[in-house]
């Protein structure tokens, strides 16, 4: 599986330049704008050279978290690995994992824990997502990273809304 790949984009805004974390390739941001649930974060001062992006230096952006919990609420349910846990499961809860976990079959870090949903009689309870408040989107080991048909979902939903 292929890492989501994120991009710097700095905007003028009228408190001044803002780096904004997004998904979105720049060439697309510049010709087509950056909507605000494509703002994944924004970095709180300038990258020095050779810095990377650090949890202290990012503040998250409350639209894009709520945009990724909505994507996961509705496209989840239907992807193969979660309909097959349901199945296995037959009652109790199917964690959705943030990828860049050290230990996915393991005892998962509470911020690598995206949400949960439901499981009643081996399927997905419609509307049961609770999504985790302690997931950090960027964390000491990166930034989120979701399964191959999650990332397409939530790729696919931010270009639809970035050209229309």
């Amino acid at each position: 599986m292929r890492t989501m790949e994120t991009y710097v984009c700095r905007v003028d805004t009228p408190d001044g330049p803002t780096d904004y974390i997004t998904l979105i390739a720049p060439e697309i941001v510049f010709s087509q704008g950056l909507t605000g649930e494509a703002i994944i974060g924004a970095l709180l001062r300038p990258l020095e050279p050779g810095e990377t992006i650090t949890p202290d230096l990012f503040a998250r952006n409350k639209m894009f978290v709520e945009f990724l919990h909505d994507v996961i609420a509705r496209h989840a349910p239907m992807q193969r690995g979660c309909i097959e846990e349901a199945s296995r499961l037959q009652e109790g809860w199917i964690y959705i994992i943030d990828r860049r976990t050290p230990t996915p079959d393991g005892a998962v870090p509470p911020e690598d824990i995206l949400g949960a949903f439901q499981v009643s009689d081996g399927i997905v309870v419609p509307q049961s997502y609770q999504s985790n408040p302690n997931h950090q989107i960027l964390s000491d080991k990166g930034f989120f990273q979701l399964n191959t048909g999650l990332q397409k979902c939530l790729l696919d939903e931010l270009a639809k809304n970035s050209s229309s």
